[in-house]
């Protein structure tokens, strides 16, 4: 595999100088730090969201540091599950069996929800309603007819739901 070339910076420097000469002064003089902050002042580059930051370093994270980050987060009380996440804490005391990867739900899953669906003659919009969802949203529809990915936030109540109408 190649490796990733790096952008020539040279057309950026190349328009900020024609199309914005002052920009283009403060950065060679240094008052403006760094090509990205001169190109976002001048309007051709966004800024980077937190958000933006926060992908982009977890991508390039080893796992043992996901994991590692993971465990802090459970520790600040942020309120997440194993189910949650990609991969949960290892050491976890009791952790529920996983419905989905990542935004997918298992096919095991999708088993089970048919199965409780047969039981208490239920449609998917049904089960959404009384989640707390509206009962005209689709996604566990197309989850389950076609393999859809579904929000964290239905997971995790999919996750109670199932708990809750288990058959023993």
């Amino acid at each position: 595999m190649s490796k990733k070339t790096k952008r020539d910076e040279s057309g950026d420097m190349q328009r900020l100088k024609l199309d914005f000469p002052e920009i283009h002064a403060d950065l060679l003089s240094g008052r403006i730090p760094s090509l990205r902050k001169a190109l976002v002042a001048a309007g051709l580059k966004d800024e980077r969201t937190r958000l933006d930051k926060l992908k982009n370093s977890w991508s390039k994270a080893s796992p043992a540091e996901r994991e590692a980050f993971l465990m802090w987060l459970a520790t600040k009380g942020a309120g997440i599950t194993a189910a949650q996440t990609e991969s949960g804490p290892a050491h976890a005391a009791h952790p529920a069996p996983a419905i989905a990867s990542g935004r997918y739900l298992l096919p095991e899953t999708i088993g089970k929800i048919r199965a409780v669906m047969n039981r208490r003659r239920m449609r998917p919009n049904d089960i959404m309603a009384e989640m707390g969802f509206a009962p005209d949203d689709l996604s566990l529809t197309r989850a389950l007819a076609k393999g859809a990915s579904l929000r964290l936030s239905v997971i995790a109540a999919l996750e109670t739901w199932l708990r809750e109408n288990a058959e023993d």
